[in-house]
């Protein structure tokens, strides 16, 4: 059944967007990236009275090169009242707040050796008690309906696997290859005995190296996924679980063994647990891509597959409070497909796929049952849903212009992070349908009510494909009829992203250029997420041309405007988008200047240098050896039309980003340097991929300081 969208509209909102609103005399400085807070990890307790969450903020540390670090502070705050938020337990290094089925508070954080354990804090106030002591910490926490009883998660190499007496008992080894050439009996997984010796037998020197591997003088990998975000790695890592029973004050027993990961674990009643385990106990865990999922009656002691086919990704998104139903997502790996949402009827385990074309996440039922909430990525925006289990109907409950972040549904009752064109975020209480919103934070829209902050203007083209693609544009600060300003065209990465009232962490950058005297374009190609399964397959064996053709397409209506120059362009744009950047200056010669950001620039190399290399099946259908797949990675690569490059151009790369990797940025500069082409290059030592979004502050504020620069030296006065 397909389920339609129920639109509503915020006439304030939209109208608003006719101009720029807030108005002030204080306009956005660089610095301000300094005052920008994110939350997240929103908890409530049961009955609605009390609400735990999370802050991420810059702070000042001098002893840091750059002069910030981050800071993550919990807080906790009471509903019933107006009282003001408080921090809590600071020095535990808190990672988690959570709430039994009883109401009591629980944490995740560190004990006096540095390893998470939980905490619980009792009724009268006093300190917070330590319930758990394992030796290697623990990491996901879940709940039993009752509240009695916890599942708790934890990570092994695969080398403390096999010495590990609780999860591999028997001292077996893994009945797949380890893939070390000439170790078909696994000899390097039994214990070795003799003592490292760099001129003695065989074993000897195997001790030797292995003992070179600990220090870190060497790394050795058999993975074929070695590289990490900003690293490289041998290790294969295993997720396995305890349970542990509160009322009874036992230790915690192991629910799973093996070598294979246990990715999650939900309690379906007291008796019943599902797992989500990797779907092949034979295969190398790096060729696996398919997971099942499991239940297993602690009564009985029976397991049984409920779900699993050897090709998708099936996980647990939620449990009824009754157990009565099971919200579970299906993916397929490396594919172009956006996901399902099915639900199950735990007593006859029939499926009701969610027909939605949107990707779902964030899935949670009502208290009650009836209700299945999630949010729906759309349009540049992040909107909760509300689906009725009998009616099989979805109500879009907030607005495509805005972004919804962490939200709880209960006590007649809503709580949520929300973040708008107008304020990077603050948190709010609703009723059931999201409506009549209070703040219960004031992280930005104080110091923002005297700044002068611009709202885009949203437009909507239809491309040669029949897609609609939409853009944003901003106006810069101080905009006068009659006078022409100068355009920056932001490309957002991906390709299956989207920029939008949702995307808190573009809003910074695009206010800051604002105020520089820049109107700011930005827009969702053709492969952007949020538009449905058709649009995210649009680039496919295309992410050069078609893209290119929708932004240039929204260039030139924001130049029929009449009030943009059309002879002060520029554009920027960091990953894909820094890619889909050099394409455009490669094909376009109307940009002043251009800045490109962490990028992929020669599709062939991209199969070596970055650690997202099953991009190229997913989006060109195959690898570089493979038929015809040279060739058209060569003509889809900006590098090779090097040559047609002549506009100025800022590179900036991090030195340890592994994602698409700083060899991409060397060569496109080594080629345009040989050429004589004005280019500049910037490499920030200790940066991964995430640089822009939650990188080093001083090197966010450097790179947005440099591209403001560079442009600057090309801008008419």
């Amino acid at each position: 059944m397909k389920i339609n969208f129920i639109h509503i509209l915020f006439l304030g909102t939209l109208a608003s967007f006719s101009a720029y609103a807030q108005k002030g005399d204080s306009l956005i400085q660089v610095t301000d990236l300094t005052r920008i807070q994110q939350i997240s990890s929103v908890h409530v307790k049961p009955n609605g009275e009390e609400l735990a969450y999370a802050v991420r903020a810059v702070a000042a540390d001098t002893s840091k090169q750059g002069g910030y670090r981050y800071k993550t502070t919990w807080f906790v705050k009471s509903l019933l009242s107006d009282k003001p938020a408080e921090r809590i337990d600071e020095k535990r290094q808190i990672s988690q707040v959570l709430y039994g089925a009883d109401g009591r508070r629980w944490t995740v954080g560190k004990d006096d050796k540095k390893q998470n354990q939980l905490f619980t804090y009792p009724d009268d106030g006093t300190a917070a008690v330590q319930v758990t002591d394992l030796a290697k910490g623990l990491g996901q926490v879940r709940f039993s309906p009752d509240g009695s009883k916890v599942l708790l998660s934890q990570t092994f190499t695969l080398r403390e696997l096999l010495a590990d007496s609780t999860f591999n008992p028997e001292g077996l080894l893994p009945d797949w290859s380890v893939e070390k050439p000439g170790d078909d009996a696994r000899t390097s997984l039994r214990r070795n005995t003799a003592k490292p010796n760099a001129d003695g037998n065989r074993d000897e020197v195997r001790a030797y190296l292995l003992r070179n591997e600990e220090k870190g003088i060497a790394m050795l990998t058999n993975k074929l996924q070695f590289q990490t975000e900003n690293s490289t790695t041998g290790e294969l890592r295993f997720t396995h679980w305890y349970l542990l029973d509160l009322a009874k004050g036992q230790k915690p027993v192991a629910v799973s063994k093996g070598f294979r990961t246990y990715s999650g674990a939900e309690f379906l009643t007291e008796q019943k647990l599902l797992f989500t385990v990797e779907s092949d106990s034979t295969a190398h865990p790096d060729r696996v891509s398919s997971t099942n999922i499991f239940l297993w009656d602690r009564s009985t002691n029976e397991t049984r597959r409920l779900v699993g086919d050897g090709i998708h990704r099936y996980q647990v998104a939620a449990v009824s409070p009754s157990g009565q139903y099971i919200a579970v997502s299906k993916g397929k790996q490396n594919s172009l497909t956006i996901g399902e949402l099915i639900l199950y009827d735990s007593k006859q385990w029939q499926a009701q796929p969610i027909v939605f074309d949107r990707a779902l996440s964030q899935v949670q039922f009502a208290p009650d049952g009836k209700f299945l909430y999630f949010i729906a990525a759309s349009h540049g925006g992040r909107a909760v849903y509300r689906f009725g289990i009998r009616s099989a109907k979805a109500t879009e409950l907030t607005s495509e212009d805005v972004g919804i972040g962490d939200y709880w549904v209960g006590a007649g009752k809503t709580i949520f992070s929300k973040t708008t064109f107008s304020n990077p975020a603050e948190l709010y209480v609703g009723n059931l349908d999201f409506q009549k919103e209070k703040a219960l934070t004031d992280l930005h829209a104080s110091w923002l009510s005297g700044r002068d902050v611009g709202i885009p203007e949203k437009h909507t083209l239809r491309n040669e494909l029949g897609l609609e693609v939409d853009y944003w544009l901003l106006k810069p600060a101080g905009y006068e009829a009659g006078k022409q300003y100068p355009l920056l065209v932001e490309i957002h990465g991906g390709p299956a992203s989207m920029f939008g009232p949702a995307d808190a962490s573009m809003w910074h950058e695009y206010q800051y250029f604002r105020s520089r005297g820049y109107a700011v374009l930005f827009s969702n190609p053709r492969g952007s997420s949020g538009y449905g399964e058709a649009f995210l397959k649009a680039n496919f064996k295309d992410w050069g041309a078609g893209p290119a053709r929708d932004v240039l397409e929204a260039v030139d209506r924001s130049v029929a405007t009449g009030w943009i120059d059309s002879t002060q362009l520029y554009v920027t744009g960091g990953s894909y988008g820094a890619y889909l950047t050099t394409w455009l200056l490669a094909h376009d010669q109307r940009f002043r200047a251009a800045s490109s950001q962490r990028g992929v620039y020669d599709l062939y190399v991209f199969f070596g240098s970055g650690n997202v290399w099953p991009m190229l099946k997913r989006y060109f259908g195959g690898f570089p050896w493979e038929e015809g797949m040279a060739e058209l990675l060569h003509k889809q690569s900006p590098t090779t039309y090097v040559q047609q490059i002549k506009t100025p151009l800022l590179i900036f790369h991090g030195e340890q980003d592994n994602r698409t990797g700083p060899v991409q940025s060397d060569f496109l500069y080594k080629q345009l340097k040989v050429l004589e082409r004005p280019v500049e290059y910037v490499r920030h030592p200790g940066a991964d991929h995430e640089i822009t979004r939650s990188g080093d502050a001083a090197q966010r504020i450097d790179q947005l300081l440099r591209t403001y620069e560079f442009f600057d030296r090309y801008r008419k006065r």
